[in-house]
């Protein structure tokens, strides 16, 4: 097929963060034998006047991408974070193509208004909606025309390429970065000065959390997790299910041994021989300490998560059950994660 993706993907600062989810989705997509063309409708709205202003700059990026479309005339358009692409663009397009498939997938935390109202935009306007989010929480956005369900953060072989595990030069004992919240209660920052207060003579990097800002981007990101023995995937909700940041594909699928907090349940998919769970800051710290001071477990639990969420969570699959359900197919596989569709 031919697939328009529009999104915060490829342009103008592509390469800074490479390795997030619009690539991942590109790369699954052509590795199953279809061509991507991607759309930045960010870049494109900023360069369309002389304010480089997304605000200024949406009419006329609406109306690139409705010539894009002619163009290329794709089989299916899929949406990422791109909520300044108007319906009425979508319905344009229909009117080209009827036969059109758009579908829609959004990663971010369904506690947050703004977000459930982006996703709520599209409801009734596109085909499907794919949320790094299960259960029922999923229900409030089924409409007759969309159906709603749960995709997990991929794992790419092209791009988490790391075996954290087997390097025995790795010199971070754990790893913790995380943008820090705006003008919001970041519970992360409240663990990370834990964290740093509570290392003892293990070396700790924690960037940006709400404690500094030391993040790290491009490829010095994933060399980074190849130095780190074990990190934490703390999102900014833990309350809903199989909720997670990309941060946790990228650092079980980079071989770092992962904690990951109690609350998503994460264990239902992986077992709970893949990652470490915890509930308080203080045993967090306790099994840090043991996993430290017990190098064979913590490689071998290393292992058995990189193993896992490589061949559970591979973009591949993503791809294609993405696919099987937007053009409402029968799955072709047994997927590992709740393929329940709203």
């Amino acid at each position: 097929m031919r697939i328009l993706y529009i999104g915060n993907g490829q342009g103008f600062d592509g390469a800074v963060k490479y390795y997030f989810t619009p690539q991942k989705l590109i790369n699954g997509l052509t590795r199953l034998g279809h061509n991507v063309v991607s759309i930045n409708d960010r870049d494109i709205a900023r360069y369309s006047n002389i304010f480089r202003s997304q605000k200024f700059g949406i009419k006329a990026m609406n109306h690139k991408i409705l010539d894009m479309f002619k163009i290329y005339n794709p089989h299916l358009v899929m949406l990422g974070h791109c909520k300044n692409v108007s319906n009425d663009t979508l319905a344009a397009m229909r009117e080209i193509n009827p036969d059109i498939k758009i579908t829609y997938r959004n990663v971010d935390p369904l506690h947050s208004t703004q977000n459930s109202a982006d996703i709520m935009q599209r409801v009734g306007h596109v085909d499907s909606l794919f949320i790094t989010t299960a259960g029922d929480s999923l229900a409030r956005f089924s409409h007759p025309k969309t159906i709603v369900t749960f995709m997990p953060n991929p794992v790419d072989p092209a791009l988490e390429t790391e075996r954290a595990y087997d390097n025995s030069e790795a010199d971070i004992d754990f790893l913790f970065l995380a943008s820090a919240l705006r003008d919001q209660h970041d519970h992360r920052a409240i663990t990370a000065r834990y964290l740093v207060d509570h290392q003892g003579e293990m070396k700790f990097h924690i960037g940006g959390a709400g404690i500094n800002n030391d993040l790290v981007f491009g490829s010095a990101y994933y060399a980074l997790l190849g130095r780190a023995k074990m990190g934490l995937c703390m999102n900014k909700i833990e309350s809903y299910y199989l909720y997670a940041s990309g941060r946790m594909s990228q650092y079980m699928g980079s071989g770092v041994l992962a904690f990951i907090p109690e609350g998503p349940q994460f264990e239902d998919i992986l077992g709970t021989d893949s990652f470490i769970s915890f509930k308080t800051n203080d045993e967090l710290v306790d099994k840090i300490k043991y996993y430290a001071a017990h190098e064979s477990e913590r490689k071998e639990i290393a292992r058995t998560g990189c193993l896992k969420i490589h061949d559970y969570f591979h973009v591949d699959k993503v791809c294609q059950y993405i696919l099987e359900r937007t053009f409402q197919q029968p799955l072709s596989m047994a997927y590992q994660w709740p393929t329940k569709t709203y």
